[in-house]
């Protein structure tokens, strides 16, 4: 058994709303080994700085794994070595799905959102078997107009499916908006 008991939690807000530090912050004050599970890939100088940030603010605590596909595959053994296991991103990794899958029409894009969903159950189902907790965190694209061309709805509509599939696993979740972070799962409206 281990020292931290099976939690899911999902962390969103808007780009540079301060959640990714927000949930550092929060598997810091957790008990047990700290697990980082980066989903980012490096494509250009930008990228490279950004990744570069995070780690250094990160340090030398975290077991770090570099993962932008397939994080199943790896998962029982980042279970076996981690208590407390932060992924950030959500959407960087459903971005990584699309750049490798390439959707070209509705239907397409209809089962490779059925596969990450499917994909992240299975990895919150292993999570509550190994009594570990899982930190997630994701943007929240909603909140703007309809994109314009194809690929960004095809990607709006897919992360915006993967962020539905966690947040109702999740025992809390929490948003962050201008670095302020309120809990929402608490104040959830059931009909």
């Amino acid at each position: 058994m281990s020292i931290v008991e099976s939690r899911i939690i999902l962390c969103t807000g808007g780009a540079r709303s301060g959640k990714s530090e927000f949930a550092e912050r929060l598997v810091l004050s957790l008990p047990g080994q700290k697990g980082y599970v980066a989903t980012g890939q490096i494509f250009d100088d930008e990228m490279e700085d950004r990744v570069k940030k995070h780690k250094a603010r990160r340090g030398n605590i975290w077991h770090n794994f570099e993962i932008p596909y397939d994080i199943t595959a790896s998962w029982s053994k980042i279970l076996d070595s981690c208590d407390v296991i932060l992924i950030d991103c959500l959407t960087m990794y459903a971005t990584n799905a699309m750049l490798k899958k390439e959707p070209q029409n509705q239907a397409e894009c209809n089962e490779l959102a059925d596969s990450l969903v499917a994909e992240f159950k299975e990895l919150i189902d292993k999570t509550h078997k190994a009594d570990k907790t899982v930190v997630f965190v994701t943007n929240e694209l909603g909140l703007g107009i309809v994109p314009e061309n194809r690929m960004a709805r095809f990607f709006r509509d897919i992360a915006g499916l993967l962020n539905q599939t966690v947040a109702q696993a999740a025992d809390e979740v929490y948003l962050t908006i201008s670095g302020i972070t309120t809990e929402l799962k608490a104040k959830e409206v059931h009909i």
